[in-house]
């Protein structure tokens, strides 16, 4: 419903205003859209912290930053990432499990840590 409005807003708004949109309620109904789908994912699921951050920096790495091309990839490179960290967490201390959002943290911070000081020792 709202996916035209949103790409209209995206262009500022002097344009959505002289195309009949109203900015500010668009722009409010963006944010309360984002926060209630987020909240439901966090309560479902859990907090998985660093997926968001590492996996769509790698993918954009590699294939580079067009959006429409990498997001299936981004996307199925996420869920890789998220099941192995998942079977990871189970096999290391079996019988017992390791939370998921620990491995994913502690393999997302060294992850990140290493893009970080590549790019600065790359300069790109």
């Amino acid at each position: 419903l709202y996916a035209n409005k949103f790409t209209i807003v995206g262009m500022g708004e002097d344009i959505a205003t002289n195309l009949g949109i109203k900015f500010n309620t668009v722009i409010n109904v963006g944010v309360l859209i984002v926060a209630v789908m987020s909240s439901l994912v966090v309560i479902t699921v859990g907090s998985i912290p660093y997926v968001g951050l590492i996996i769509p920096n790698i993918v954009s790495i590699k294939l580079g930053d067009n959006l429409s091309k990498n997001l299936g990839v981004t996307a199925l490179i996420g869920g890789i990432f998220v099941l192995a960290c998942d079977i990871l967490s189970r096999i290391i201390i079996y019988p017992y499990e390791i939370p998921i959002s620990l491995t994913v943290g502690i393999i997302g911070s060294f992850t990140f840590l290493y893009l970080l000081f590549r790019r600065q020792r790359y300069g790109s």
